[in-house]
C-alpha cells in the first residue's frame, strides 16, 4: 500500500469464501504492520529493547477517535495514570492461581514459559504469559484468557490479541462480576478485519498528516480504589468462586474433561 496516498480501505462485507476473507485479513494486518513500523520511525515510538512499539502504536490508533490526540499520544509518550497496587497484586494472584490449576490437572504435559517455544519436543500444551493473561496452545488450537480484576472491559485489547492470532479463542474472565465470555476468532474474521481496518485508516491519516490540530482535554486521571477492603473481600470471594469454573471453561475448550475438580488446587 502506497504510503504517500490514503484512499478509503474499510471493506465492506461481500460475499467471498473463507479463503479470500483469510487472504484478505492477512493483507491489511501486512499492511499495518507497516503502517506501524513507519509510525514508530516517525513519531520515535520504540520500546525498552529499541524495537517498534506496534502495541502501544495499535492502542493508540484504537483508542482515540480524534487523530489530533492520537498523534499527542505518540509523540508525549505520556507515562498513564499510575495503576493501584491492590490491581497489579489481584491479577497476579489469579493468573498464577490459573497455571498452577492446569498444571495440576495436565501434570508434565504443560509448561510455563515466557516465550511459546520448546527445544525438549512438542508438548500437550503451553501456557505463555500475557500483559493481560495467558495464551495457552494445545494442539492446533490457541486460547487467549483475558483476566480482568475490576469491573471494567477493554474489547480493543483482546481485539488487538486476535488480529494477531486470528484463529484463537478469547476468554474473558472478568472475576468480580462473576462471568466468563468466549470471542472467536474463527467466527469473527469480519470484526477482525474491520478493526485491523479502522486501525490502518488511523494510522494512515496519522502518518500521512491528513487532520486538524484539536485542543481536546489530554490527561489521564487515576482510578482511586474508594474501599479497598470492600475490593479485596470482594475479589477474594469472587476469585475463589470462578476459578474451577474458568479451568473447566478450558479444559472444555481444549476438548480435555477436568475430572478431578482441580485436585489439590
Amino acid at each position: 500500500m502506497n504510503m504517500a496516498e490514503q484512499s478509503t480501505i474499510f471493506p465492506l462485507k461481500p460475499e467471498i469464501d473463507a479463503q479470500t476473507t483469510t487472504d484478505l485479513l492477512n493483507y491489511l494486518k501486512d499492511c499495518l504492520d507497516e503502517t506501524c513500523r513507519r509510525i514508530a520511525e516517525k513519531y520515535s515510538v520504540y520500546d525498552k529493547l529499541g524495537r517498534p512499539g506496534k502495541a502501544y502504536i495499535l492502542d493508540v490508533l484504537t483508542r482515540y477517535t480524534c487523530p489530533s490526540c492520537a498523534v499527542k499520544a505518540l509523540t508525549q509518550m505520556r507515562v498513564r495514570a499510575e495503576v493501584d497496587a491492590i490491581f497489579r497484586e489481584a491479577h497476579d494472584l489469579a493468573v498464577s492461581l490459573l497455571v498452577h490449576a492446569l498444571r495440576n490437572i495436565l501434570g508434565g504435559r504443560i509448561i510455563v514459559e515466557d516465550e511459546v517455544t520448546s527445544e525438549n519436543g512438542r508438548v500437550d500444551v503451553l501456557v505463555r504469559k500475557l500483559k493481560g493473561g495467558l495464551l495457552v496452545q494445545a494442539d492446533r488450537l490457541e486460547l487467549i484468557v483475558e483476566v480482568k480484576t475490576n469491573m471494567g472491559f477493554n474489547i480493543r485489547q483482546v481485539l488487538r490479541y486476535l488480529a494477531e492470532r486470528p484463529d484463537a479463542i478469547a476468554l474473558i474472565w472478568r472475576i468480580r462480576k462473576r462471568q466468563t465470555l468466549l470471542i472467536d476468532g474463527r467466527k469473527h474474521r469480519w470484526l477482525l478485519i474491520a478493526y485491523i481496518a479502522a486501525a490502518l485508516q488511523q494510522g494512515l491519516t496519522i502518518y500521512n498528516e491528513d487532520f486538524t490540530p484539536c485542543d481536546h482535554d489530554f490527561t489521564d486521571r487515576p482510578f482511586e480504589v474508594n474501599d479497598p477492603q470492600g475490593f479485596l473481600d470482594d475479589f477474594l470471594t469472587s476469585l475463589v468462586d470462578g476459578l474451577p469454573k474458568v479451568v473447566d471453561t478450558v479444559m472444555q475448550l481444549l476438548g480435555r474433561k477436568n475430572e478431578d475438580g482441580l485436585g489439590g488446587v
